[in-house]
């Protein structure tokens, strides 16, 4: 097991040993202070391929953010975090992160930016179509999955992330009410929850061509009932009937044109 799994797994008690098999995004980059060998605090940046307001953005996000309790209050979260964001600063003008704990970074230069939830009743019809559950245990369905990702195109152009499917596939693994669905005729794997109760909620959408959302509630067999959207929806052939602000831990830091409009980046992240 490395420091790294074992330093998150101490703090948070969440697993990224199944990235071992699932596969790490390669351009992660590490900072973090050592007691003899052990890893005692950590940041972490990945590079992030975001949509937004129309234009292609590269930007870093910040993750793995974690210092062991007996060392906390010496500096050390401060001091990676300065190293970690000169290194994005040199490279990007665009920092992001998802936090529980806004106040912690505001003093970096982090503010705190609203996502929407989107929501609205569909029309009851349904089509034939063949779909199935993927397993992430299976290899087969991984590679189908990569596949997907491979050739993905944005959900949205107001605001949209294309980034590594590393943290896509943990978050699945972590949730297990996350069902990944694959619709053949859609060349599409889509992320939702609650298919068997209403609303259900739609959590992302891998796809070299995005289905509108009628074609993907025809082909899971939703029966028309409301539905909660999490991404922004001008690509998905559908206007919701209403867009409900939520604090969902977004912190931006540099230029961020959907900041003040109803939008909201896939969740399906860890």
């Amino acid at each position: 097991m490395s420091e790294l799994t074992k330093l998150i797994r101490d703090v948070f008690g969440v697993d990224i040993s199944p990235l071992n098999t699932l596969g790490h995004d390669p351009s992660v980059v590490a900072f973090g202070w050592w007691r003899g060998g052990e890893l005692v605090a950590n940041v972490s940046l990945y590079q992030r391929q975001l949509w937004l307001s129309g234009e292609q953005v590269r930007a870093y996000g910040v993750q793995s953010v974690a210092v062991r309790p007996e060392l906390r209050g010496q500096g050390l979260f401060r001091d990676l975090m300065h190293r970690a964001l000169d290194y994005a600063d040199a490279r990007v003008s665009l920092v992001t992160l998802a936090t529980g704990t806004p106040n912690l970074y505001a003093p970096f230069g982090f503010r705190s930016v609203r996502e929407s939830v989107f929501s609205g009743i569909l029309p009851s019809e349904q089509r034939p179509s063949k779909s199935r559950r993927l397993s992430l245990t299976s290899k087969a369905d991984v590679t189908l999955l990569l596949d997907l990702f491979a050739r993905r195109v944005p959900t949205s152009l107001l605001a949209a992330a294309c980034d590594h499917p590393a943290l896509f596939m943990l978050k699945a693994v972590e949730c297990p009410e996350i069902e990944l669905i694959h619709i053949f005729d859609l060349d599409a794997v889509v992320a939702v929850k609650g298919l068997d109760q209403a609303p259900v909620t739609l959590l992302d959408i891998v796809a070299p061509s995005i289905p509108s959302l009628e074609d993907i509630a025809a082909a899971l067999g939703y029966d028309g009932a409301r539905i909660d959207v999490h991404l922004t929806p001008d690509r998905l052939g559908w206007a919701p009937e209403e867009n409900v602000p939520v604090d969902t831990g977004c912190m931006v830091r540099g230029p961020y044109p959907p900041e003040g409009r109803p939008f909201m980046l896939s969740s399906m992240k860890v």
